[in-house]
């Protein structure tokens, strides 16, 4: 009896193995809090630009660093998410804390969200923070040659808006420091979209039209949609102005978040203009996932390794 019972023990406790080896452990989505450790120096609620002409309207960032570097530092101006209508730099904290403790002064400047402005307003915006940073290069040991811009999701499109933008003037706004560039040498774009006429997202908009709640692109658009033809919505489209000028740009996905179908006719057109682009896909990672511990690392491994070999000294 002794032996039938450890054997059936032995059977219950293999099979417990076995399950365990067929189900991995779930991906640890809790967020990555913000913790200022040793080696950073946070600046925050610096005033960048004025929006308005009567300069009442102020908007300001948050700004992280190092303590100690040889040199000066090349810098990522950061783009939180929100769908263009919610968010806040502090969204973004952590995601710059660990940049910064690569050897990167990151700057997360706030902008006109579409419940104050529609586009083009925070594109003006995120025109004028890239300029700020280059106008106090000195002031906070920044290589004024070496500045990316980096988003996720609508602060992905903004990101990438940035970079397809680089030498069109009229994008420049009213906002400060415009004897500046306000040029990107490389763009980081997670989850953003490159063109708002995709399948999905006309779709997407259509649906949300008929709903009273509406939808943040629309919101975005100022009110407009698609079938309207207004231009708008190619306007706002990082795809249209793409050109020579634009500088290599990785793309992150995660796995259950449509991966590589934001960019195709982005990489299409990268590639007829021969600008270097590299895609990352995190295996298992949701919308958004940058801030979840799972992938918080690897996604500064990725976008880390993708500047040192395009921002190099």
């Amino acid at each position: 009896m002794q032996k039938l019972l450890t054997t059936i023990a032995f059977i219950w406790l293999a099979s417990l193995s076995q399950a365990d080896e067929k189900s991995p452990a779930k991906p640890d989505r809790s967020r990555v809090k913000p913790d200022m450790q040793e080696g950073i120096i946070q600046e925050p609620h610096i005033m960048f630009t004025y929006v308005d002409e009567k300069k009442r309207r102020r908007l300001t960032l948050d700004l992280y660093r190092p303590t100690e570097a040889q040199g000066p530092c090349p810098a990522i101006v950061l783009f939180f998410g929100g769908g263009w209508q919610n968010g806040r730099p502090g969204i973004f904290a952590s995601l710059a804390q660990g940049l910064a403790q690569r050897g990167y002064v990151c700057i997360v400047p706030a902008y006109r969200l579409s419940g104050e402005k529609p586009f083009p307003a925070a594109v003006h915006d995120g025109k004028a923070a890239i300029r700020w940073t280059r106008k106090n290069a000195r002031r906070f040991n920044i290589d004024p040659e070496r500045i990316a811009s980096m988003g996720g999701s609508a602060g992905g499109h903004l990101a990438g808006f940035m970079a397809a933008s680089n030498g069109i003037k009229h994008f420049e706004g009213k906002g400060d420091h415009r004897d500046v560039s306000s040029e990107v040498q490389a763009a980081i774009v997670m989850c953003g979209p490159m063109s708002l006429l995709l399948p999905h997202i006309i779709e997407r908009v259509e649906k949300a039209a008929a709903k009273p709640e509406g939808d943040a692109i629309i919101d975005f658009m100022g009110g407009a949609l698609p079938k309207q033809k207004t231009g708008i919505y190619i306007e706002a489209s990082p795809l249209t102005h793409l050109n020579a000028d634009t500088p290599p740009m990785l793309f992150i996905d995660g796995e259950f978040d449509r991966p590589r179908t934001r960019y195709t006719e982005f990489w299409a057109k990268m590639d007829k203009l021969e600008i270097p682009h590299e895609f990352v896909m995190m295996p298992k990672a949701p919308h958004p996932f940058w801030n979840m511990r799972e992938w918080f690392i690897p996604t500064i491994d990725a976008v880390d390794a993708f500047l040192k070999k395009h921002l190099p000294e």
